[in-house]
């Protein structure tokens, strides 16, 4: 009997054979999307201007999302009519130590006080986006 990585044709776990196939995400996750055209295409220019942002906003990205990810769920801050600050400072630096622990910055590796204002945006910015997109979805419960 042959292995399981053997099928996968050397690819690594978790990793899709035909990425192209759903550039979106999972399959279900591009089923939701096809049945609201508006927010296949808001998905779209998403990541679209996200191409353009500046190197390291594109590097803290994933750990923005990472964060964010983990926060989806009823009852959240993110959810919060008024989230508080702190609790936002709190998932910067969170956002900042995952950074820390899985790129490699070398010895220009900034400090938390030069990033803290862009990590704080992209937060919000992410955190602005999910709500659009889950609007209905998690509001309203409790």
């Amino acid at each position: 009997m042959r292995e399981n990585m053997e099928w996968n044709y050397g690819l690594y776990p978790g990793q899709r054979a035909f990425p192209w196939l759903y550039p979106y995400g999972n399959q279900m996750n591009y089923w939701n999307l096809w049945n609201a055209p508006e927010q296949m295409e808001d998905e779209m220019d998403t990541k679209r201007l996200r191409e353009l942002y500046p190197l390291m906003a594109r590097r803290l990205q994933p750990y923005v999302e990472e964060v964010c990810t983990r926060l989806e769920y009823p009852g959240s801050m993110m959810y919060d009519e008024y989230p508080d600050q702190l609790s936002l400072l709190r998932k910067a630096k969170e956002v900042w130590e995952g950074a820390r622990a899985g790129e490699d910055f070398g010895e220009k590796e900034p400090a938390w006080e030069q990033l803290q204002d862009l990590i704080g945006v992209l937060l919000l910015q992410e955190m602005m986006r999910r709500r659009k997109r889950n609007r209905g979805r998690f509001w309203g419960m409790g």
